[in-house]
């Protein structure tokens, strides 16, 4: 009996994929577990697998089309089966999701219609799609190829070139492709929007000026905002800073990266401060498992396990690798993985255990020369660590005010979960840590 398949929820925030591209097409047989398409969530882009067997009769969706989850994407079925009441309910299942989107557009425009100068979000993702039109039809015009042969042509591109295309509203049809057989990469479609944006705007009187530009927001950046809205509003934040005399951590670290250029070689990366914070922060929250904690309503969960989240930057928003039970691993063992999982967040390639379930997270903004700062709270978890650069400053020693090196650390903590005294033992213990990092190796 044939069956719909439907857009598969592949991380735990997902609400909604983009098909970035179908790996089977119609009348390839199917098995359970088999990749059917490239899913661009709210993380990354992902391979959705099928969960029935036989084979593709229909699919409902092309390339490019953004759906919530539970949405139908295909029929799956035996060969010459009829599926005519199924094509006619995916039908009405998309007209009923139409409808309601339209409504709800309504009644956010109705009262904003006495003030033009501050439009509603639908009416600029409305304004957006003749803006492509018209793109599309500038574009057929100087390759001399009609619109319908252009809109019915397969472009052939890589997942992550279609999943950027994608963020940034660019029609791949624009982009000529620089891969095997004409593919578009990654570099074409950088290459294409850096091209979009400098072409953008005229000069006059020795000053660039640039037009207004809508720029479409993605998956991630659409999860990015609400998860730190509601933790804005959910969590009570309170703010701890305490700085740290860090002559002895970079004395440390350079001791760590001499050690390793001389017996380990390539086979570990160089050792970053973060690194030996990161380990500092899983003892730290060894001996303070108060931190290591989340508000259940009505209880308070204590975590056993110590796995701490890195903050992320990348384009379109971030995302939070978590290193499992960090206390158990070396500074060079947490090194290496940090830098592994870095580059899957930037390759979009991050699995959802990847970057889910951690119980604290760091964020550090000193490599961008940012003094000190506060973080919001990655919910469930209870607090998050904001470092600083590291800056020359004068300190005391033995009773005299010499040139020093400072790191100030700043932590948001959830005042339901932690109390004022408690998250300042934290930051004792953990400045303890890094300004004598040699007792690390007790632990």
């Amino acid at each position: 009996m044939a069956k719909i398949q439907e857009m598969t929820q592949l991380s735990p925030t997902m609400e909604e994929g983009t098909i970035v591209k179908w790996i089977k097409k119609e009348g390839d047989s199917v098995s359970p577990g088999e990749v059917l398409a490239e899913v661009e969530t709210d993380k990354a882009v992902m391979e959705m697998e099928a969960y029935d067997s036989g084979v593709l009769l229909k699919i409902l969706e092309t390339e490019g089309a953004k759906l919530k989850v539970g949405r139908a994407l295909a029929i799956i079925g035996k060969p010459g089966e009829d599926i005519s009441s199924l094509l006619e309910k995916a039908k009405s299942e998309s007209s009923s999701s139409a409808e309601s989107s339209l409504a709800a557009a309504k009644e956010t425009v109705a009262p904003k219609e006495s003030k033009p100068e501050a439009p509603s979000i639908p009416q600029a993702k409305e304004e957006t799609k003749p803006t492509l039109e018209i793109k599309r039809e500038t574009i057929s015009e100087t390759k001399s190829v009609s619109p319908e042969i252009r809109g019915q042509a397969r472009v052939l591109a890589s997942p992550l070139a279609k999943s950027i295309a994608i963020e940034n509203g660019i029609d791949l049809h624009s982009i000529i492709g620089t891969g095997p057989e004409g593919r578009i990469t990654k570099k074409d479609v950088l290459d294409s929007l850096g091209s979009k944006q400098s072409s953008g705007g005229f000069v006059n009187s020795g000053f660039a000026v640039t037009k207004d530009e809508t720029i479409p927001i993605g998956g991630m950046r659409k999860t990015i905002a609400k998860r730190l809205k509601e933790s804005k509003q959910n969590l009570p934040h309170f703010y701890l800073n305490v700085d740290v005399n860090a002559g002895e951590l970079e004395k440390f670290r350079a001791a760590l990266n001499d050690f390793k250029d001389k017996n380990l070689g390539d086979s570990y990366p160089k050792v970053s401060v973060n690194d030996i914070i990161i380990k500092a922060v899983a003892f730290t929250l060894k001996l303070h498992p108060k931190v290591n904690a989340s508000w259940q309503e009505d209880s308070i969960l204590q975590y056993g396990r110590i796995d701490v989240g890195v903050a992320v930057s990348l384009e379109g928003g971030l995302l939070t690798p978590v290193i499992r039970n960090t206390d158990y691993k070396s500074i060079f063992a947490i090194s290496g993985e940090v830098k592994d999982l870095a580059k899957k967040a930037r390759d979009r390639k991050l699995k959802p255990e990847e970057f889910s379930n951690g119980t604290f997270t760091i964020s550090n903004l000193g490599m961008y020369g940012i003094s000190r700062f506060t973080a919001i709270i990655n919910e469930p978890e209870s607090a998050i660590l904001a470092v600083g650069a590291i800056e020359d400053k004068p300190v005391i020693q033995e009773g005299q005010v010499i040139a020093g090196r400072v790191l100030s650390l700043m932590m948001s903590c959830d005042h339901r979960v932690i109390d004022g005294a408690v998250g300042a033992e934290f930051l004792r213990t953990l400045k303890s840590f890094l300004e004598n990092p040699s007792l690390l190796g007790g632990f």
